[in-house]
């Protein structure tokens, strides 16, 4: 009887629904009124849930569509019907007596009227004096990736996003308007629904609706000390008004590399090994007859090894393709009082080389409630756990993989070969090195897992005290937990240098919380001052705390981390601790006269715990002006221009984003044994400068927003000139002091660039719709200062042991990133000497001499450098700057199509100008090594039947020194993203209570024109602002194809 209650109650409400029904049409039919109804569409066919339906003139008069994208509205005969919705342009139809109208509403990628974030508030596009840049939810849906981050790449003018490489979860560099320090951090500011978080990777893709970019100091200035270096501000998707939307996204993703390193074949290798080392090896590859049991010997020749399957080619055993997966599902609802969004998203890509993995959950809950008329509530909690797996291919991993030798030879099998942890010859050399192991066995026999939690609390109380004006008082609280466990197994090179099996566990604790004040008030006057003021106090508080512990000697490796006790010797123990806390007041003004001439200043005040007491306190003010020439009444017979505005700004921001306790003195711990006990001893490491400040940036813009023909076309161009002072450097000091240097605030950094971005509807028609988005920026970099008496400052990369030199380095009136070394001037030739009647050579006049620095008399084969300085000899002197790591432009180029449910789309990214040092690569064409594969060029070295004059001799070459023929071009275009999705129709899908389906299927990094000889020109394996474009173990990029489908409920 329980079960009929609901259908009795049900029934009684649709009789009841329909009388009233009844009544409101005869009521409005005797008023001369109609009830309309009809659906809302968007421009692929699909209902738009929650579009507004408005009678023009009578605005208490109105409705939303519902999750079918239906409406009903009783409106007189003769009445005009506005619709609209959020980024679509809005239709006004005429009624005309119809009582069905159906309605496609179509995107308006430009509309001036959009809302964007620009810190504690937001503004409409047309109202911005700075310089912002958005990018929305749909220029990211379709990159299945582990970080939003990795899609930002190309879309946005003045933001250049490159990857360190191709790791799974691998990390990502984002430099807006060019490198902001050299030694503090060069990352912008994140701020997430409004607090600072330390990055967004652990935001799912579908919990965002927009990304804003705050790029001058007049936009970012609200932000202070934190802003130097640009603001990203994401906003998250909120809860709607409706029915519960229930959305589904699941895909799966085949991954492969994407490009393959040259290397010389067996034959190559084995003809390179007897030319370098005929008495070595002379038989160790291939020997003529029998061996002792009378057969014969596998290799009688070196030509044997071009057979066909002869080898080992270990790119394919270390890469290999693989299946990744991403489900996403998310239910949004609520009503005009309660609104609510619940999401969950996993992410869990197989990396393409051996033991290599990134997993991410996220879970998270957002909810809004209208309490009073005066009050509101905001919450929201988001969890994220991610598990990166693997060792990756740095630290000299892939240069192993390149360089172990394909073949085994005449005595050991190529099988034996592939799955020893050592060479078997090279064990048996006086010369073996435990570090040249089996790189795939050693990828498998350490355990490299790194483990993260993270929670996000945030709260807010919004408060209406009186007409215009509000309060708002907001609060954070996020933890972050880290846990790193390494293994190495006994079939580790670790494992045997250390004589044992040993681990080491690594935890960190990162805690913040934030509180900000915010009142805010809003007047027009006379409807033509539009007037907005803004003040606020935030504190914020960050907290760090680091333990690392390590045993070896282990009696057995199962439990592994799980149990470090189990090492007899307690190898390691540190830990670390570091607070800060940081108290701010702001304040902005925004003034609005006719939509025609706007101002907007901020200023900000910022203490931080960072500094000492004479520079606690940073004030950073700005202003930005805008004159939009669109509104004023000569432009009035310009129907077709739609936008025209001048911008222009100036202001001043801070980082403090240094390390603790540089104003202070520190002392640095060692350990003396005093008879039978240990004693620990403190020496001073650091002398204390009480006068260090902030490192500060002024940025002056100016800006151009031109718009026309319905704003279907639209163009932003920026220029803009970013000095950077009072940047953190060692200065040296007198030896007298007992310390080589001291922090100070001596350096100056001057980045200056144009912006373009270009943004058009091509088509627009019912059934066709065709945008294109397209940016660009050119921007320089240059030292302008150092410490007194110092024009140039050297950096040293030290990726591996033997190439120990300086190798990149920063001039004043240069760019920072400059590489530094011998400039090549190709090989030496039986030309450049004069030959003896004895045979004996003497280098001819006027050829430059490079015995004393190579270390034995110059001969053909041999490398040759320019002689930079003039003096006939190379020498130290004779490097110089070979190459730079910075872009001369970059951008990116969308285009977006929809035509009959089909949905198309490609992105293009570019980069030009910059160079990138190939370090595998030069570590890879050390030719005089024993038993080492190199790099295909190697195979045209200089002999005395190839008079090469590209790639030495095998023993022709200065070891471990860059030389410019490493430094290559690293310009590229890539086929970044390609999408064809297919939308079903409504009419279909409805019969299965379906609200959307749509199939999909997307194509990441397809393809990358480049010169670049490497696995992928976008890489940097360091993360020293002086040192970029360096590859050095650089994990390859994947090709990835993906198949996905996507359901609204």
């Amino acid at each position: 009887m329980k079960m009929k209650h609901p259908t009795i109650l049900s029934k009684c409400i649709n009789v009841a629904a329909a009388m009233l029904m009844l009544c409101s049409s005869l009521t409005a039919a005797a008023q001369g009124k109609l009830t309309v109804s009809g659906l809302v569409l968007d421009e692929t066919g699909a209902p738009l849930i929650g579009a507004g339906v408005i009678e023009d003139g009578n605005l208490a008069n109105g409705t939303v569509t519902d999750i079918d994208g239906k409406y009903t509205i009783v409106v007189p005969s003769d009445a005009t019907i506005i619709f609209n919705y959020i980024s679509y342009k809005t239709e006004m139809v005429k009624v005309a007596g119809r009582k069905v109208i159906d309605v496609t509403l179509m995107p308006d990628n430009t509309v001036l009227e959009e809302v964007v974030v620009i810190g504690y508030g937001t503004m409409k596009k047309s109202d911005l004096t700075g310089s912002v840049a958005s990018v929305s939810s749909k220029a990211i849906e379709d990159f299945k990736s582990g970080t939003v981050l990795e899609a930002l790449g190309g879309q946005i003018a003045g933001v250049n996003v490159t990857a360190a490489d191709g790791t799974p979860g691998a990390g990502y560099d984002i430099k807006i308007r060019g490198v902001g320090s050299v030694n503090g951090d060069t990352s912008p500011l994140y701020i997430v629904d409004g607090f600072e978080v330390d990055n967004i990777d652990f935001l799912a893709n579908q919990d965002i609706m927009s990304i804003d970019f705050l790029k001058d100091a007049s936009a970012s200035a609200i932000y202070g000390a934190r802003a130097a270096n640009g603001v990203v501000l994401v906003t998250t998707k909120s809860g709607i008004e409706g029915r519960p939307q229930i959305s589904y996204n699941g895909s799966a993703t085949y991954r492969l590399l994407s490009k393959r390193v040259e290397l010389l074949s067996p034959y190559q290798f084995v003809k390179l090994q007897v030319e370098a080392n005929p008495t070595k090896y002379g038989t160790t590859y291939y020997k003529l007859g029998e061996d002792s049991d009378g057969n014969a010997y596998t290799y009688q020749s070196a030509e044997d090894y071009l057979a066909e399957g002869i080898g080992i080619d270990w790119q394919n055993e270390a890469f290999r393709p693989t299946w990744s997966q991403n489900h996403d599902i998310s239910v949004r609802g609520g009503t005009n009082d309660s609104k609510y969004t619940i999401s969950f998203s996993h992410f869990d890509e197989d990396g393409i080389f051996t033991n290599s993995g990134y997993r991410k959950d996220n879970a998270r809950v957002k909810l809004f409630q209208k309490v009073t008329k005066w009050l509101n509530i905001d919450f929201s909690i988001n969890y994220t756990n991610t598990l990166k797996t693997g060792t990756g291919t740095s630290g000299g991993v892939l240069a192993n993989i390149l360089r172990y030798r394909p073949t085994g030879g005449l005595n050991v099998s190529d099988y034996t070969l592939r799955y020893s942890m050592y060479d078997p010859l090279s064990m048996s050399e006086s010369n073996f090195n435990s570090s040249d192991n089996n790189p795939i066995l050693q990828a498998e026999s350490v355990d490299d897992n790194r483990k993260q939690e993270q929670w996000i609390a945030n709260a807010s109380l919004n408060f209406t005290l009186a007409k215009g004006l509000t309060f708002k008082t907001s609060a954070t609280y996020n933890a972050n937990y880290q846990r790193r466990d390494i293994f190495y197994g006994e079939n580790s090179n670790q494992a045997y240098r250390g004589g044992g099996v040993y681990g080491s566990t690594q935890t960190t604790r990162a805690l913040r919380w934030q509180n900000s004040n915010v009142l805010t008030y809003k007047t027009k006057i006379a409807k033509k001052h539009s007037i907005e003021a803004m003040v606020g106090h935030e504190v914020s508080y960050s907290g760090n705390e680091y333990l690392l512990g390590q045993s070896k000697d282990f009696p057995f490796e199962d439990l592994k981390n799980d149990n470090l006790g189990l090492g007899a010797t307690p190898s390691q123990v540190t830990t670390y601790k570091a607070e800060n806390l940081r108290q701010s007041f702001f304040a902005r003004a925004f003034y609005n006269y006719k939509e025609r001439y706007m101002f907007t200043g901020t200023l900000r005040a910022d203490a931080s715990t960072v500094f000492s007491k004479k520079h606690k306190w940073g004030f950073f003010p700005s202003f930005s002006l805008a004159w939009n020439i669109a509104k004023e009444s000569f432009m009035d017979n310009a129907a077709w221009l739609s936008n025209l505005k001048l911008r222009a700004g100036w202001g001043t921001v801070g980082n403090d984003r240094i390390s603790n306790y540089l104003s202070m003195d520190l002392y640095t711990p060692s350990k003396y044994g005093v008879g039978s006990s240990q004693v620990t001893v403190l020496t001073p490491k650091q002398i204390a400068n009480e006068n260090l400040k902030w490192e500060g940036s002024t940025t002056a813009n100016l800006g151009l927003d031109f718009g026309v023909f319905d704003s279907r076309l639209n163009i932003t161009a920026d220029a803009f000139i970013k000095d950077t002072k009072d940047l953190l450097l060692a200065q040296n000091l007198a030896h007298v002091t007992g310390f080589d240097s001291q922090w100070q605030n001596i350096g100056k950094i001057r980045n200056k660039g144009i912006e373009v971005t270009l943004n058009s509807v091509n088509f627009n028609k019912r059934n066709f719709f065709w945008s294109t988005d397209f940016n660009i920026s050119f921007i320089k970099n240059t030292l302008v200062a150092l410490q007194d008496g110092t024009e140039y400052m050297f950096s040293r990369s030290g990726f591996n042991s033997n190439f120990s030199g300086y190798d990149y380095v920063a001039y004043l009136g240069s760019a920072l990133g400059d590489m530094y070394g011998y400039m090549y001037d190709g090989v030496y030739q039986y030309a450049d000497f004069n030959v003896a009647p004895g045979g004996g050579m003497t280098l001819k006049d006027g050829v430059v001499d490079i015995s004393d620095h190579a270390g034995k008399a110059a001969m053909p084969g041999m490398v040759k450098y320019k002689d930079m300085d003039g003096d006939g000899v190379i020498t130290t002197s004779d490097r110089t700057v070979i190459g730079n790591g910075q872009p001369d432009w970059y951008g990116g180029i969308t285009n977006t199509f929809n035509i009959y449910g089909v949905d198309f789309s490609f992105m293009f990214q570019f980069t030009y100008g910059n160079e990138v040092y190939n370090a595998t690569r030069m570590y890879c064409t050390q030719s005089n090594s024993d038993r080492t594969n190199q790099w295909a060029e190697v195979a045209d070295r200089w002999t005395e039947t190839n008079a090469s004059s590209v790639v030495p001799s095998y023993d022709g070459y200065v070891p471990s020194e860059l030389y410019s023929r490493f430094i290559e071009d690293g310009s590229y275009l890539r086929l970044k993203n390609i999408t064809l999705g297919y939308t079903f129709p409504e009419q279909l899908t409805r019969k299965a209570h379906i609200n959307k389906v749509r199939v999909y299927v997307t194509a990441q990094n397809l393809f990358c024109l480049t010169k670049y000889s490497g696995y992928d020109p976008e890489v940097n394996t360091l993360t020293s602002p002086l040192m970029p474009g360096f590859d050095w173990g650089g994990y390859p990029k994947s090709k990835a194809f993906t198949f996905g489908l996507e359901l609204q409920f």
